[in-house]
C-alpha cells in the first residue's frame, strides 16, 4: 500500500512541476508594459471610463464594447485599491486560473473522485491552461474570472443537489458570473438541462426566476447604457468553415478528451459519467458554436477543458474500469494516464520558462522591451488628435483617449458595410493617425519557440 501511495504521490508531483514549469511565463510576463493579447490593454482602456460616461460608445463610433460591464467595475474598483488596471486585470487572471484548478478538484471530490484524482485534475487544468492557453493566463481579460465564478456556481449547485436543498442561488450565481462574461456558458446549461432531465415539473421555478432575473439584468444594461444592446451586437462576419479550424486546435485537449469521454461511456449508467458526459457534450458543442464567429479564439474552448478536466480526473480515479486495467492494474492505468498527458503538456518548442530561469540575458530582454513601449507612447503623445495605435498599450500610456478599435473597423470590412477605400476615407474625415507599433512592444516578440514560426497578430475578441 505504501508503494502504491508513495508512486501516486510521484505521479501528481510530475503534473505539479509540469503545472509550476509553464506558469513561470505568464507570472513573469504580466508585470512589464507589454501587449498580451489583443484584449488586453483594451479591457483596460474600458476599466478606465467604468465609472464615468463612455463604458458603451455611440452606435456610429469607431470603438464597441461587445463586452457585459461588470468586469470593469470590478477590475476598476481593484484598480483604485493595487494601482494601475491594466496589472490588478493581470493578478487576477492568474489568481483565477489557480482558483479553478482548485474548483475542478472540488468538483471531482462532489462528484465522488478520491483526493488524489481531485488534486491531479486541478493541476491538470492549470498546465494546460498555462502551457496551451498562455495568451490568456495572466492577460488583463474577464475570461478566466468568469470561468472562476462559474465554477463557485457549479460547486455551490452540486452541495445543494447533493443535500436536496434548491438550486435557485447557485443559479444565480452563474447568471452573475455570465454578466462578467457573456460566453461561458456550458455550465449554467449542464445544470439546467440536468435539472430538467431529473427535477421535471419541479425545475420550472427556478428555470423562471433566472429567466426573469437575466431579463431584469440586460433591460437594466440597456436603461444604464443606451448603446448597451449596439455594442453587444455590433457586427460580426460567421462561418461554418471555421468549424474545422476548432477541431484542429483541440489537440492539445485531445488526449484526456478521449480518456473522459471512455471513461464517461463504460461508467454510463453512473450519474457521475452521466454528468460529465453531459457537462463535457455540451462545452464542445458550445465551443464549435462559438468558433463560427470571425476572430474568436481559444477562450471559447475554456469550458470544455475545464469539463474535460473533471472528466480525466474521474477516469483517473476509476481507473478499474477502464480497457487496459485488467493488463496493467489500476496504479498501472493511471500511470499511463499521467505518462500520456504529461507527454501531451511536453511536446512543444516553447522555452521561455527554461530562459527566464537559467538566461539572464533573455531576462534583461523584458525591460529593454518596455523601454521601447515608453519611447512609443513619448512618440504618440506629441502626435495632434486621435490616434489609432495597434497596440492600445502605447495610446493608453501617451493619454489618447480610445476612439478606434480595430476589431470594429475590421468587422466593417468583413461585414461589407465598408470597404477599405471608404474606411480609409473615414479615418481621414475624423483625422485620425494611424500609428504602427513596433513590434517589440508586444509580448509575443519575446516567444521562444524552437520549433514553429510566429504567426501574425490578429484583431481577435470574443
Amino acid at each position: 500500500m505504501t508503494i502504491i501511495r508513495n508512486r501516486e504521490v510521484a505521479l501528481l508531483a510530475i503534473i505539479g512541476l509540469i503545472a509550476a514549469y509553464f506558469m513561470i511565463w505568464p507570472v513573469w510576463r504580466a508585470w512589464f508594459p507589454l501587449d498580451i493579447g489583443p484584449t488586453d490593454g483594451w479591457n483596460a482602456y474600458f476599466q478606465d471610463l467604468a465609472f464615468g460616461p463612455g463604458l458603451y460608445p455611440a452606435a456610429d463610433a469607431l470603438v464597441a464594447n461587445n463586452y457585459p460591464p461588470l468586469s470593469f467595475y470590478f477590475i476598476a474598483a481593484l484598480g483604485k485599491v493595487f494601482g494601475d488596471p491594466l496589472y490588478v486585470g493581470r493578478a487576477v487572471s492568474i489568481l483565477a486560473t489557480i482558483g479553478i484548478g482548485i474548483e475542478t478538484g472540488v468538483v471531482v471530490r462532489q462528484l465522488g473522485g478520491g483526493r488524489f484524482a481531485s488534486i491531479f485534475a486541478g493541476l491538470w487544468v492549470v498546465a494546460i491552461l498555462a502551457r496551451s492557453f498562455n495568451s490568456y493566463v495572466g492577460r488583463n481579460d474577464p475570461q478566466l474570472l468568469a470561468e472562476f465564478i462559474m465554477m463557485l456556481g457549479l460547486i455551490w449547485f452540486l452541495h445543494n443537489r447533493g443535500r436536496g436543498f434548491s438550486s435557485t442561488m447557485p443559479l444565480l450565481l452563474m447568471v452573475f458570473a455570465g454578466f462578467f462574461k457573456h460566453n461561458v456558458v456550458a455550465v449554467p446549461l449542464t445544470a439546467l438541462i440536468w435539472m430538467l432531465l431529473h427535477d421535471g415539473r419541479k425545475a420550472i421555478r427556478p428555470l423562471v426566476i433566472v429567466a426573469l432575473v437575466i431579463s431584469a439584468g440586460l433591460l437594466s444594461c440597456q436603461l444604464a447604457y443606451p448603446t448597451f444592446f449596439a455594442n453587444m451586437l455590433s457586427p460580426r462576419v460567421y462561418s461554418f468553415e471555421r468549424v474545422l479550424i476548432a477541431l484542429g486546435r483541440l489537440q492539445w485537449v485531445a488526449p484526456a478528451l478521449v480518456i473522459s469521454i471512455v471513461w464517461s461511456w463504460r461508467e454510463r449508467t453512473k450519474t457521475p459519467a452521466r454528468f460529465t458526459m453531459l457537462f463535457v457534450g455540451i462545452g464542445l458543442l458550445t465551443y464549435l458554436i462559438q468558433w463560427t464567429g470571425d476572430s474568436v479564439m481559444d477562450n471559447a474552448q475554456f469550458d470544455l477543458v475545464i469539463a474535460t478536466a473533471v472528466g480525466v480526473g474521474l477516469a483517473y480515479n476509476h481507473a478499474a474500469s477502464l480497457p487496459l486495467a485488467p493488463r496493467l492494474g489500476v496504479t498501472g492505468v493511471r500511470t499511463a494516464i499521467v505518462a500520456i498527458l504529461a507527454m501531451r503538456l511536453l511536446a512543444t518548442g516553447r522555452i521561455e520558462p527554461v530562459l527566464i530561469l537559467f538566461d539572464s540575458n533573455y531576462r534583461a530582454q523584458f525591460p529593454k522591451h518596455a523601454a521601447i513601449v515608453h519611447a512609443e507612447a513619448a512618440k504618440v503623445a506629441r502626435i495632434p488628435g486621435t490616434v489609432f495605435c495597434e497596440n492600445h498599450i502605447v495610446c493608453r500610456l501617451a493619454g489618447k483617449p480610445f476612439e478606434v478599435d480595430d476589431f470594429k473597423t475590421e468587422q466593417f470590412v468583413n461585414t461589407g458595410r465598408l470597404t477599405q477605400a471608404e474606411l480609409s476615407a473615414l479615418f481621414d474625415r475624423r483625422g485620425v493617425t494611424n500609428f504602427g507599433s513596433d513590434p517589440a512592444t508586444r509580448a509575443e516578440s519575446l516567444n521562444r519557440d524552437i520549433f514553429a514560426t510566429r504567426d501574425p497578430p490578429v484583431a481577435a475578441r470574443n
